[in-house]
């Protein structure tokens, strides 16, 4: 006759064994773990199993972790771009506005006018004109000059040009 194993309510450790001394604890951990190599290592086995899919499930717990706070950055990220491509698109809208300014007709008038010195038909056009004032007249019985004095220097002559005396 076959013997049936209950593998689902087999205990590693007996409840009368718990209280026991730590002497008593070792004799029995190898005396189970005899009994798994006995029974072809299949209860070490699920134990090894058990710790292997505990330790990918953690893997995957901080794999995860990892995945949502990346989410976190890229998200803040791109929260701070949308807020640089608002202003950017403001700045594009105020150089738009200037580039159609620029290229309006009242512009183009008002600088043919400031500084082309165009006019419409119509317009009185004033340009000031600077006269060069004129020597005083000679008079004709004057005695004779006196003589010329010496020419000064030439960065005198500069001085003077700057800053006239009188």
């Amino acid at each position: 006759m076959k013997r049936i194993r209950h593998h689902a309510t087999r205990k590693i450790l007996p409840i009368h064994f718990r209280r026991g001394s730590a002497a008593s604890i070792d004799n029995v951990v190898v005396g189970r773990l005899a009994t798994m190599a006995r029974s072809g290592w299949r209860g070490l086995l699920s134990i090894v199993l058990g710790g292997v899919m505990v330790a990918l499930i953690g893997l995957l717990i901080a794999n995860f972790i990892g995945q949502v706070m990346q989410s976190a950055r890229m998200e803040t990220g791109r929260v701070a771009i949308q807020a640089e491509v608002e202003q950017l698109r403001a700045e594009q809208r105020t150089l738009k506005g200037a580039v159609d300014y620029a290229e309006s007709d009242v512009n183009v008038e008002r600088i043919a006018r400031e500084q082309l010195g165009y006019a419409r038909n119509g317009d009185t056009v004033i340009l000031p004109q600077t006269i060069a004032p004129t020597p005083a007249p000679v008079p004709a019985a004057a005695p004779a000059p006196p003589p010329a004095p010496a020419q000064p220097s030439n960065v005198r002559r500069w001085w003077d040009a700057f800053f006239p005396s009188s």
